[in-house]
């Protein structure tokens, strides 16, 4: 019954494609990659007694030699976190939690967000090479490194030092002072280039990954996907906000403001904590109009078209559903740059005035809970809703509500209608055939 099942050998002979190839360093060069010096003066100096090492996953091969190297000059016993819970940019305090680490060393890249963590963390960024003699330049620049060619700052400080026309900063100072200037930032990281972009706007922004120099212009691209998901935010009735980072700084604040917004607006919301977000997980949502994802600002999910759904930022639904906002705010994956700690503001509850979709060219307004035109008040998870005359009605605008309109509602087992039976001897074999099944 070859119709009815698979070759097993279209799994065994499948091939994965893997995007990032793990990193396994020379055992002569783990004191270098990884700071080995470094690390235990931190250490010794603070008295940490739990130690957690996080590493992404291209640099696990060589986590249980960094770990054992530390603990054999230290004498002291080392933690590695297996898995991060959310984006490996960030700072995982969340799993160092589990055994009440003292602090964190964090290796590989890094993100720069504000963490909300009260830990205290060491970043050893990754280091790549650099054929500085390949950069040249005439014009007034400010050169802007990126994490992995920091271990190089000494020699574009001596290869540029005698220059006036050139500036040298590195991505990790703060404040970053490169707005309106031309750039040139000495890296290939896609998100941080669109960071660097959007929050600061240059004159110009060029890149320089040791091969060639170009030109970044992405901020085009990126405004059109926004007036798209804009668009299907006023169209949507139902949001589901992603929790995609517990280490953020204001995390929960803009998760709050995210739901007055909704409410506001008369849509529902659903609050979604699924760890990493996948294809997979976010299907089994299928009331959700849109997603909103609360995450870091490195995080490419923005970006995926492999989702059934559009996932929107913050800002998205700022600009769709708030209208009482103060001023104009320019676009960011950073929640934190543009809200500028104002996330407990009031926010009033502004019905939508009636215009058309330009996605479906279908004249939209504020739902109503009946057809008839009156305006239903609905509790949070109520069953009956209170019109505004007096009335009571059902509310079908929460999750069981949902479920019953569904035309398909899964296994269901009507017990009531069917008489108890006692157990019969089944199908024995396996899928592929069972015993009772003639032989081919």
């Amino acid at each position: 019954m070859p119709q009815f099942s698979t070759n097993a050998a279209v799994s065994l002979e499948k091939h994965v494609e893997i995007k990032t190839k793990p990193i396994e360093s020379k055992l002569e060069d783990i004191d270098y990659v990884y700071e080995i010096t470094k690390c235990v003066e931190w250490i010794k100096s603070n008295q940490f007694q739990k130690v957690c090492l996080q590493f992404p996953d291209v640099l696990l091969p060589d986590a249980s030699e960094v770990a054992l190297k530390l603990q054999s000059i230290l004498e002291q016993t080392i933690y590695v976190l297996g898995d991060t819970a959310y984006e490996s940019c960030c700072i995982d305090y969340i799993a160092a939690a589990h055994i009440n680490a003292d602090a964190i060393i964090h290796f590989g890249p890094i993100c720069f967000s504000k963490t909300s963590a009260n830990i205290p963390y060491l970043s050893i960024y990754d280091k790549h090479e650099l054929e500085i003699g390949k950069l040249i330049t005439k014009n007034q620049i400010t050169i802007l490194v990126d994490s992995p060619y920091i271990h190089r700052i000494d020699e574009l400080l001596s290869a540029f030092g005698s220059y006036s026309n050139v500036h040298i900063q590195t991505i990790d100072e703060d404040p970053l002072i490169i707005k309106s200037k031309l750039i040139v930032f000495i890296g290939d990281n896609k998100r941080k280039l669109i960071n660097i972009e959007l929050i600061y706007k240059p004159q110009h922004l060029y890149y320089f990954n040791s091969t060639n120099i170009g030109i970044f212009e992405a901020q085009s691209i990126i405004l059109k996907r926004r007036n798209f998901i804009i668009e299907k935010i006023k169209d949507s009735q139902t949001i589901g906000i992603i929790i995609g980072t517990l280490g953020v700084k204001n995390y929960l604040q803009i998760i709050e403001r995210l739901k007055k917004i909704i409410t506001g607006s008369g849509k529902k919301y659903y609050l979604i904590s699924v760890g990493k977000p996948t294809v997979a997980k976010l299907a089994n949502f299928t009331e959700i109009d849109i997603y909103v994802m609360v995450t870091c600002s490195l995080s490419e999910i923005y970006e995926s078209r492999d989702f059934y759904k559009p996932i929107a930022t913050p800002y998205d639904v700022e600009v769709a559903l708030n209208s009482q906002r103060d001023g104009i705010i320019n676009f960011s994956f950073d929640f934190n740059t543009y809200m500028n700690e104002n996330f407990d503001c009031d926010i009033r509850s502004t019905p939508i005035e009636p215009d058309v979709s330009l996605l479906t060219n279908t004249i939209r307004a504020q739902s109503t809970e009946e057809g008839d035109g009156r305006s239903s008040v609905t509790e949070e998870g109520s069953i009956l809703a209170l019109r505004t005359d007096g009335t009571v009605a059902m509310n079908s605008h929460f999750g069981a509500g949902y479920l019953a309109n569904r035309s398909w509602k899964g296994l269901v087992q009507d017990v009531e209608s069917q008489s108890p039976e006692l157990a019969q001897r089944g199908r024995t074999g396996i899928a592929e055939r069972y015993n009772t099944e003639p032989n081919e």
